[in-house]
């Protein structure tokens, strides 16, 4: 599915509402890229700074089912990430991403506020209920902070890979700039060759 065309209107309209805040002015420290599939899209949250994951960069998974946003998206961390509400496979504990009565899911949230509510919770972890128990034995021991700055430098730092938000948008500006350049340049390119033309044809009428 490569088209939000080939969607129910009202689908096709909500994803196209949540995507445009992106165009403009995202949510600080996130992003959101589109794939090839309308309903799956990868985002990015950077480690709220004074936090163990300050300075990382965590890639998530986010596809929306046909009933969106009636029904939550599924939203799970692809970058190992020590957090007592996120599991080794990147599963999420929020009540944010559960359907009601268990949890507080409304089609009033979009992706924009969910993504500020994912780094909310990175900033502000929840250990009434954890979902990893090896993450909870670790704050117990005195030891979570610690470890998880570890795993922030091991599996969020990949400078070679993960480029910040920030230089993502000046790069998008520079390629348009220098497309927009060549794009001037080809017909003064031209111009500088007819006038070339015109001052060799000078040079042959006066010899």
């Amino acid at each position: 599915m490569s088209s939000t065309q080939t969607l129910p209107p009202i689908l096709r309209n909500r994803i196209n509402k949540d995507l445009k805040p992106f165009k403009s002015s995202p949510p600080p420290g996130c992003s959101l890229l589109p794939t090839e599939n309308v309903l799956v899209y990868k985002a990015t949250i950077s480690g709220p700074p004074n936090t163990p994951f300050e300075g990382g960069l965590f890639h998530l998974n986010i596809q929306m089912g046909m009933d969106y946003p009636f029904q939550p998206p599924k939203v799970r961390f692809e970058t190992k990430v020590f957090h007592p509400n996120v599991s080794e496979k990147g599963l999420i504990c929020l009540d944010t991403l559960k359907p009601k009565p268990v949890g507080s899911w409304s089609p009033a949230v979009s992706l924009f506020s969910l993504l500020t509510t994912l780094r909310v919770l990175l900033s502000n972890p929840s250990w009434d209920d954890p979902l990893s128990e090896d993450v909870f034995e670790s704050w117990k021991d005195g030891c979570w902070e610690a470890k998880a700055v570890e795993w922030t430098k091991a599996y969020a730092m990949d400078k070679e890979n993960d480029v910040p938000q920030e230089e993502n948008v000046k790069e998008g500006k520079k390629r348009q700039a220098e497309e927009e350049g060549d794009a001037k340049a080809e017909p003064l390119a031209k111009k500088s060759k007819n006038e070339k033309e015109k001052e060799h044809e000078k040079e042959s009428v006066s010899v």
